[in-house]
């Protein structure tokens, strides 16, 4: 007798086979299973879900044919199993029929034995009647289903038309526009008691009759042929200006609406609106006021005041020019947040009194652009003051303290000025103008002003324009990371690297580290920048240590980066990824950062110094709040300041008061075992002075330039 051949090959009985080659032979039957099913067939579920439910249901098929005493309806369930699936598609039984049939007989504890196939038919018979009751009971589940569903929405519907008629009858009731339903001919089928009022009468007293008798003499024409642009289709809506005659001869003005119901149909209607025109225009008044003045202080708001501006620019006298104030309100926030909204709100409208009384006697305008901005604007005349005298009077008047119960406030602003631009300039271009003027005041501190000048303007748009595209320039590479060795003073050898910014932008050309740092801190990038930075910088130097150039990496941190609350899960997280070891890593934080102890900033110092990682002092100078932060705080090293390093090496002598001080604070500071590095050496002369006050390391053009990874590596391994 020749026994049945498996996939394997191997004849089912010739050697018995092991539990885990069954096992194997299995999950093929039930991979093949699956595959077929998923080929034609959509299954919610996971492959990986999907295929451990084939595996059971096989693993039980087996189970049962082998059971004695047999008994295949138990193979009902999987076909059920499989519906529960999600496999109900036509072609889904027919594919578990086709495997299954030919499979389960080739598995080999099914194999040989002369029962079998009869009790695998039986068992695929029970799987098919089971999997088509679970379609019916499914089927007419889903039936019932949408059954219920239909009757829930056609109880929803009729409720919704109920709540219609009653919302239409409500409507045409209390509605103060006149309404009226016509047929095709115009014959009023209904009226409201608004229409009949509009018309001097009322609703019983209105003789039946079309809305074109009602309409005055002149405008029927143009009524019967909005009516045939609307019943033809031409037009859906219409709205125009309409006579009407009242009962007394009195002839009215109103906007008339007109709408068909089912335009072309037997019985189609037209709906007629009227508003009295006059009430409509006060409205409309009213909307044009609220959308062009500020609710609290009722001052013009930004797109009135810049229409306004516009209409200036075109008339006004080129001698005298105008001059354009715009403020910024110094500590708002201490209000609102300290007293209330409401306290704020008296402020604002305050502010907005005062600054109209210090122009009233001038052509001004005061508008308010929004939260604490106002603006002003001043066409000049022979006695109007200068910017000066009038950035005096603003000030006095804001200084002015408002008493709220016991308290007396008062505030401070920042301006921006334009005074006498060219008439070049447009409405928008003079506002962006302020706007750069403000921004440049308040950089400056509370209560500054700024006027505004082309040339600084253009730098100020420049450097907008350089912050706005920093983060598509990482994205695209233009932004990367550079390396700049720290050299002992006689350049003899190389100590570590700093990790820079470096912008190669496609216009501007290079830009350097320190202006690419100060804009992302100013825009906010620098904490996402910052990490990305930071991780690539650690990988790129564990890779240097990985090829035997072992240089500890410095990287300057911003003030925000400094306080930011993920800062030590950031560095640990980098650490441990890069391999690289914490004490070849040093983070230098800015002095300023650091002058309160209880900070966010000092704290992150502490623990990083903690994890191992050496800790650096940025910005350090001659005061004693560095000092206290050198003697309180675990610092490693110190960075001088790169405005002393300028200082000294263009406008300090060697005998000055700056070098003197320079040099016994650094005295003071190496008797504490930190180390000193300085930024920003250019040449010889240079680097001698510092090397003679003790400092340890430095990096800049003497040594050598900012670069790519590959650049530092010449420099450690030159040719030859």
């Amino acid at each position: 007798m020749t026994l049945p051949m498996p996939e394997s090959g191997r004849p089912l009985g010739a050697v018995p086979l092991s539990p885990a080659e069954r096992a194997k032979a299995r999950a093929r039957l039930a991979r093949k299973w699956a595959g077929q099913i998923s080929t034609t067939e959509y299954v919610p579920q996971e492959p990986e879900e999907f295929q451990r439910g084939l595996d059971a249901m096989l693993d039980a098929l087996v189970t049962a044919a082998r059971a004695e005493p047999f008994q295949a309806q138990q193979a009902a369930a999987h076909g059920a199993g499989l519906v529960e699936a999600g496999c109900t598609g036509p072609a889904a039984l027919q594919h578990t029929m086709d495997v299954l049939g030919k499979g389960l007989l080739e598995l080999p504890e099914l194999a040989g034995s002369p029962h079998n196939p009869a009790r695998v038919v039986q068992l695929l018979g029970a799987l098919a009647a089971g999997y088509s009751e679970a379609v019916r009971l499914r089927t007419l589940s889903q039936q019932d289903t949408m059954l219920k569903a239909l009757r829930v929405t056609l109880q929803d519907r009729s409720r919704e038309l109920t709540l219609a008629n009653a919302r239409f009858e409500h409507l045409l009731a209390g509605t103060s526009s006149g309404v009226a339903i016509t047929d095709a001919d115009g014959r009023i089928l209904m009226v409201n008691d608004a229409l009949a009022k509009i018309l001097g009468q009322t609703n019983e007293e209105l003789p039946p009759g079309s809305l074109f008798e009602l309409s005055h003499p002149e405008d029927v024409a143009a009524l019967r042929n909005a009516y045939r642009s609307l019943l033809e289709g031409r037009s859906t809506r219409t709205r125009n200006e309409h006579r009407l005659v009242r009962a007394d001869g009195e002839r009215i003005w109103a906007v008339l609406s007109l709408a068909a119901v089912r335009p072309g149909e037997p019985g189609s209607q037209v709906v007629a609106v009227l508003e009295d025109s006059s009430e409509l225009k006060l409205l409309q008044s009213q909307m044009n006021r609220q959308a062009l003045h500020d609710r609290l202080t009722q001052l013009p708001n930004r797109q009135y005041f810049g229409s306004n501006l516009e209409r200036v620019l075109r008339h006004t006298d080129p001698a005298a020019g105008i001059t354009l104030y715009h403020l910024d309100l110094d500590g708002f926030s201490l209000i609102t947040h300290g007293l209330g909204r409401q306290i704020g709100d008296l402020v604002l409208d305050t502010v907005a009194r005062r600054l109209k009384a210090v122009v009233a006697q001038e052509q001004a305008m005061v508008a308010r652009f929004g939260a604490d901005e106002f603006a002003v604007l001043v066409q000049n005349g022979p006695g109007t003051p200068d910017v000066v005298r009038m950035i005096e009077r603003i000030t006095a008047a804001l200084a002015e303290p408002l008493y709220v119960g016991e308290s007396g406030l008062a505030t401070t602003a920042c301006l921006g000025v334009v005074d006498r631009p060219s008439r070049d300039l447009s409405a928008e271009q003079l506002l962006e103008a302020a706007e750069l003027a403000l921004a440049r005041a308040k950089r400056n501190g509370c209560a500054q002003w700024a006027l505004f000048d082309p040339f600084q303007d253009a730098r100020d748009r420049e450097r907008a324009g350089l912050a706005a595209a920093l983060p598509g320039a990482w994205e695209t590479g233009q932004l990367s990371v550079a390396y700049q060795p720290l050299s002992t003073m006689d350049g003899s050898r190389v100590l570590g690297v700093d990790a820079l910014l470096h912008w190669d932008h496609p216009r501007r050309g290079p830009v350097r580290h320190e202006t690419c740092a100060d804009l992302a801190e100013q825009t906010g990038l620098i904490m996402t920048l910052g990490v990305a930075v930071l991780r690539r910088a650690c990988a790129q130097v564990q890779q240097w240590r990985e090829q035997g150039h072992d240089l500890p990496l410095h990287v300057a941190l911003t003030a925000n980066q400094s306080a930011d609350p993920d800062l030590v899960r950031h560095v640990r997280s980098i650490v441990d990824r890069t391999g690289l070891p914490p004490d070849r890593l040093w983070l230098g934080m800015p002095a300023p950062a650091l002058l309160n102890p209880a900070t966010e900033a000092a704290e992150n110092l502490r623990l990083l110094a903690a994890a191992g990682v050496h800790t650096e002092l940025l910005e350090f100078s001659a005061t004693a709040a560095d000092l206290t932060c050198l003697e309180d705080l675990p610092v490693r090293a110190v960075r001088v300041a790169r405005a002393l390093v300028d200082r000294q090496a263009h406008r300090t002598g060697p005998d000055s008061l700056v070098a003197r001080a320079l040099r016994e604070l650094l005295r003071l500071v190496r008797e504490t075992g930190v180390t000193v590095f300085v930024t920003g050496v250019e040449h010889e002369a240079q680097a001698a002075w510092w090397q003679s006050v003790g400092v340890d390391a430095a990096r800049g053009g003497h040594f050598a330039p900012a670069g790519p990874p590959e650049r530092i590596l010449d420099l450690l391994d030159p040719p030859g």
